[in-house]
């Protein structure tokens, strides 16, 4: 089993943290190079301030009855000599040599010295300073400057930890409002509320879904509603008449008593069979977002067995039905796919046509793409009920009919599948023209 990534706000602070050692550590290391330099440049300015003192206040040399007699135990070495080149003065017994005008770093006796030499009225004034002075000097004040660094950074840290809780907050308000959502409805829309302008995307997608699912709910309620419906009737006709089969079986007279009731029972038989064929077809298909991909069909070897059944089928309706298809006319897309698609919209033009009625399909072929065209001389359908085209069990209002109104819907979605679309249009003297456009390469 896979770990679960870290949440948002553990990543965040992941980063946060390694970024304020990055700075932190660059930060720490400029101050104490910025501090180091402070005590040098200090160190030297003190040097060079004690050489520019005894030029103005002048020094008692040894010899001098007020002189005290004491070493001297600063951290600095003076020195002084006359211009024939004597040592005048010295506060230490080893002192560095003398050095021309000027700041100089030099190794005396395996010691680093800072040296600054003035020259003045004939006399060479030198102040020094050994190195490792300066040293523990600078790692006296580097534990105080250290811990200021601590300090800062862990404050840094918990700003930050307060200012990513803080910032996050709007999504552990969305996560709430989804969380008390009632299963059996949807949370009301969530781009009604102000949100961040990173959440706005997320949110208006969110909405979308939920209006999605809220029609696929409905439709689906719908579709279980009518199903329901449309499976009582088959099957009471089924009950009655395996009731009155036994019944009228000894009726005198009548060679073939039962003969009535088996029809009817083969008749629900066969609707209650077309009816389920439909509803799984429409799930497969509801099911695919995408299609295999397409094929090159040669529509009339293709079609060639359908069109035979539907000839048969248009005539036990007392129907003509007539096709208008070119002989090398080529279609691309899923061959049962589109077998379905045409099956169900020929069942619905013969079942719906009159007695003596014609229905005509037609093939147009062009580099844009392929156009099915179906007529018949049915009751056709009102505006309100071609806006319903693509719902499951919709059937028009006062026909009676023994389809469910899944053909359409198969149609539909099998359009949609390919990239094309679904047109009804009235049918000049009366009735219904389907018109499905499929492109030429299509979207599967």
């Amino acid at each position: 089993m896979s770990t679960p990534p870290p949440a948002i706000r553990t990543r965040l602070m992941r980063l946060q943290w390694l970024a304020l050692l990055l700075v932190g550590g660059v930060c720490g290391l400029v101050s104490f190079g910025l501090t180091w330099r402070t005590v040098n440049d200090l160190r030297d300015h003190t040097l060079e301030q004690v050489a520019q003192s005894v030029v103005r206040h002048g020094l008692e040399v040894e010899g001098d009855d007020n002189a005290p007699d004491v070493p001297d135990k600063g951290q600095f070495t003076s020195q002084i000599w006359t211009d024939d080149g004597q040592l005048h003065y010295t506060s230490a017994d080893d002192g560095p040599p003398r050095q021309q005008p000027g700041w100089h770093i030099l190794n005396w006796h395996n010691q680093e010295w800072h040296v600054y030499t003035l020259l003045q009225d004939g006399l060479t004034i030198q102040v020094s300073q050994p190195g490792q002075s300066r040293n523990q000097t600078f790692w006296r004040i580097a534990p105080a400057l250290a811990l200021a660094l601590v300090l800062v950074t862990a404050g840094l840290y918990l700003l930050l930890h307060w200012a990513a809780t803080a910032a996050l907050q709007p999504l552990h308000a969305l996560r709430r409002q989804l969380e008390t959502a009632h299963p059996a409805a949807l949370p009301p829309r969530l781009a009604q509320h102000p949100w961040p302008a990173e959440l706005t995307p997320l949110v208006t997608t969110l909405d979308d879904v939920f209006a999605r699912l809220a029609d696929a709910r409905q439709s689906q309620q719908h579709l279980v509603a009518r199903a329901a419906h449309e499976f009582r009737t088959p099957l009471a006709a089924l009950k009655i008449h395996a009731q009155l089969l036994g019944r009228t079986a000894a009726t005198a007279g009548d060679p073939h008593p039962d003969k009535h009731h088996r029809a009817h029972l083969l008749q629900a038989v066969d609707r209650m069979t077309r009816l389920v064929n439909q509803l799984l077809k429409l799930a497969e298909f509801d099911a695919h977002t995408e299609l295999p991909p397409p094929e090159w069909l040669d529509v009339r070897a293709w079609l060639a067995p359908s069109l035979a059944f539907w000839q048969t089928l248009a005539q036990a309706q007392q129907v003509l039905l007539c096709t208008q298809i070119p002989d090398a006319a080529t279609l691309e897309g899923h061959g049962p796919a589109l077998h379905a698609m045409l099956d169900n919209l020929v069942h619905n033009a013969v079942r719906h046509s009159p007695a003596g009625g014609v229905v005509w399909l037609r093939l147009e072929t062009a580099s844009g793409g392929a156009t099915w065209t179906l007529e018949d001389h049915g009751p056709g359908m009102t505006a309100p009920q071609r806006a319903q085209v693509g719902q499951a069990f919709m059937t028009p209002p006062g026909v009676h009919s023994e389809g469910s109104g899944l053909g359409l819907a198969i149609a539909t979605r099998v359009a949609s599948l390919h990239g094309g679309d679904i047109e009804l249009l009235d049918t000049p003297g009366g009735g219904l023209t389907v018109v499905v456009r499929l492109p030429q390469h299509p979207c599967i």
